[in-house]
């Protein structure tokens, strides 16, 4: 294309200028005079900022970046001009391009409302994804006002506020995964994402694949475009590791390196991957009880043990149980169409008797039951049938009176009550249960068929 050609190119433009290294005028298009209002003889050999008040040049030479579509006003009337520098070898501005697009006042009126409802879609699916894969709840989730859930809530304001990893120790269903979004949700990192993963959920085959995500073609079967693992979706936010303590330990030595270097190396990766993620585990059992059997590394547990939460069980707290109640009854009425309006006084004193080993997981249970069973507006005492068996239960093994003193019996009443409290603060899931219990599905089967249990 010869020189001419080009021109004619360029004047057919809505417009266009070239500015040499002192932001002079050197050629303005007819597009441009008919823009400015202005004719080349007036331009030529004067300062674009002198000429255009609005104009972004001063923005590129002092940066050495192009400027893309900035709303210039001459006239009143708005046009999106582009910003385009000529570099020297040693890295000077020795000049600037410039495009100028504009249609008069109502083009620019159209495509401002169209970039605008493109931002709103953009905001609204950042919102979306956020809530996909952020934290679901916040501190106000922590039901309670006993002193233990004040003192909670205490710490995990201060931990939030630090990037340290957390261990959340505490029973089977004492509220740990609240604990960690909360801890989330109150950081720094919240807008990232909060990924959750539970620890014995996973196949030990396919544990690293997982957590370290894998290269193209890395073995038979893997997606040719490779996957990322949990440690990279977390990338700039936190990953929750809920059942810690049951991490193979060919798997610790993995875990720690990442703790320690702060990067991953995916399966069949060439090369480490470093990563921003915030730690965030939960046991069930103490880690230092599995340090010391040998069961669980003891440089691990000291990475992970940086920030230290104890989850309050719930027999700890029983003052709290009227307000747990009341929240779980208005849960379930939203979510069950229910208009249960509250829970009798005898209702509320028998469940401040029994001593919830399923920790507010089995009284969320019960209170569901006890909804689907109930015949009033109120829950009745004997909506709750089945934990006024279990109190019974544990008062005739607490009075001497006229006892029995066989030892294989109360061991077996006491097993059969424990399982139950089990099945029902896993919500009737067998594996669940057993996990919980610490015994194979093969064994509890046994135990439910020898304690006529369904």
């Amino acid at each position: 294309m010869d020189s001419e050609t080009m021109r004619e190119f360029i004047d057919s433009l809505d417009g266009a200028a070239v500015l040499d290294a002192q932001g002079v005028y050197t050629y303005v298009s007819p597009g441009w005079e008919r823009f400015t209002g202005l004719t080349a003889e007036q331009a030529l050999g004067k300062k674009v900022w002198d000429l255009v008040p609005d104009t972004h040049a001063r923005e590129v030479f002092r940066t050495k970046k192009p400027v893309f579509a900035k709303v210039v006003r001459s006239h009143g009337v708005p046009a999106f001009t582009s910003y385009y520098p000529r570099l020297a070898a040693d890295g000077s501005v020795q000049g600037l391009f410039l495009y100028i697009m504009f249609q008069g006042e109502d083009y620019a009126r159209d495509l401002m409302e169209r970039l605008n409802a493109l931002t709103s879609k953009v905001e609204f699916y950042k919102q979306e994804l956020s809530r996909e894969r952020g934290a679901k709840y916040s501190l106000d989730n922590i039901i309670g006002e006993s002193e233990a859930v004040r003192n909670l809530k205490e710490q995990i304001i201060r931990a939030s506020r630090s990037s340290s990893t957390v261990l959340i120790e505490g029973e089977t269903g004492s509220g740990k995964e609240l604990i960690a979004h909360a801890i989330h949700t109150l950081s720094p990192r919240s807008t990232g994402n909060f990924v959750r993963v539970n620890c014995s959920a996973i196949p030990a085959e396919l544990l690293e694949s997982e957590f370290f995500g894998y290269s193209a073609g890395a073995f038979t079967g893997a997606s040719k475009r490779g996957k990322l693992g949990r440690f990279e979706l977390a990338n700039g936010g936190s990953i929750f590791l809920d059942e810690v303590n049951l991490l193979s330990t060919t798997m610790q030595p993995k875990f720690l390196r990442v703790l320690q270097e702060r990067e991953i190396d995916p399966v069949g990766g060439l090369k480490s991957i470093p990563i921003d993620v915030r730690v965030i585990a939960a046991s069930n059992i103490p880690l230092e009880t599995l340090v010391e059997s040998g069961q669980f590394r003891q440089d691990l547990y000291y990475r992970l043990n940086v920030i230290s939460i104890c989850a309050p069980p719930l027999r700890e707290r029983m003052e709290d149980i009227p307000l747990l109640a009341d929240h779980f009854i208005q849960r379930f009425n939203r979510e069950l169409g229910m208009m249960v309006q509250g829970i009798g006084a005898d209702a509320l004193k028998l469940l401040q008797e029994y001593h919830w080993p399923g920790n507010i997981r089995e009284m969320q249970n019960a209170i569901e039951r006890a909804m689907n069973l109930t015949k009033g507006p109120f829950l009745r005492r004997e909506d709750f049938l089945h934990l006024e068996q279990r109190v019974r239960a544990g008062k005739r093994r607490e009075l001497p009176g006229d006892m029995s003193y066989q030892l294989r019996p109360a061991k077996q009443a006491f097993e059969k009550e424990f399982i139950q409290s089990a099945l029902a603060a896993a919500g009737g899931n067998r594996a669940k249960a057993a996990r919980m219990l610490g015994i194979s599905r093969t064994v509890l089967y046994d135990k439910l068929a020898e304690y006529h249990l369904d």
